[in-house]
């Protein structure tokens, strides 16, 4: 009978680890509490360079500002926007995509994947893109930054080979029963498909939320800006120049000073997505496994 006794060897390889691992932890946190302390400080200790770990002269009226500021929360609100739309046009296509190349009886199926894989490995150059997009007069709208980037193949792809690990006889079951393909989609497949499809889901948040190089392309107008476009023009001192519309707002930032904003508008940028993945986290490392196992 083995031995169920870890060895010394053993032992201090996974000390070893767990040090590392905790080590690369630590070195990550570090500056996001930086940005975190800078969000509360006073603006004369982050301009003289005071602020490290803990916050100097502890504020939040740089988190007031934020929400005062009507550029920041038009670009929240086109950011949210893109967010929920985008992730449901993103997760429908997908699907749609997804559970007929899963089916062994569609025809063409090994053709049709072919030509599937074949964007990824030749992606769009953005010139014959761009004019795409303008030929369907969609420059200048946030559908601009939902339509063209409906689907991702690589996530389609890890739906679709979960799909594909769902038994056959589930299938032969519900087509007995006199179910249509439709039917064998949303009363089959989809609800055992709930780990999957919330992992693709929260990768698709994720992408949609911080979308930043295609408004670069697409959006002119600063009022359809998201909030990486925005927090970008703050970043390299276009706050007041480029994207405060008004006399108060402008005098509010000169105010408090920019670095505290910048600081506080980084922090608020990413608080959606720190909420939304403790409830999606349970689903990640099993959507993730058993959507990679069956190719």
């Amino acid at each position: 009978m083995k031995s169920s006794r870890i060895s010394t060897g053993e032992r201090v390889f996974k000390w070893i680890v767990a040090g590392l691992l905790g080590m690369f932890a630590l070195i990550s946190v570090f500056p996001f509490l930086h940005v975190i302390a800078r969000s509360l400080s006073a603006e004369n200790p982050i301009t003289r360079g005071e602020v490290s770990l803990l916050p100097i002269n502890f504020t939040i009226e740089s988190y007031r500002r934020v929400f005062k500021l009507k550029s920041l929360l038009i670009s929240f609100r086109n950011t949210i926007f893109i967010a929920t739309v985008g992730t449901a046009i993103q997760l429908f296509m997908s699907v749609c995509i997804a559970f007929p190349l899963s089916r062994k009886r569609l025809p063409f199926r090994s053709a049709i994947t072919i030509f599937v894989v074949f964007t990824i490995l030749f992606p769009p150059v953005i010139i014959p893109f761009y004019l795409l997009v303008r030929s369907l007069r969609l420059i200048d709208t946030l559908w601009a930054l939902i339509i063209p980037y409906g689907i991702t193949t690589f996530f389609m792809i890890i739906i679709k080979n979960f799909f594909q690990s769902i038994p056959v006889e589930l299938e032969e079951a519900t087509l007995m029963d006199g179910a249509n393909d439709i039917q064998i989609l949303v009363k089959v497949f989809l609800p055992l498909s709930r780990a999957v499809l919330a992992t693709i889901g929260l990768f698709y948040m994720v992408n949609n939320w911080n979308v930043f190089m295609p408004a670069i392309y697409f959006i002119n107008d600063a009022a359809k800006w998201p909030i990486q476009v925005t927090l970008r023009g703050m970043l390299f001192g276009d706050l007041v120049a480029g994207m405060v519309g008004s006399s108060l707002e402008e005098d509010a930032a000169r105010r408090i000073g920019t670095e505290g904003l910048k600081a506080a508008t980084s922090i608020v940028s990413i608080i959606p997505i720190l909420i939304a993945y403790p409830f999606i986290q349970r689903y990640f490392v099993a959507g993730i496994m058993i959507g990679s196992v069956k190719g």
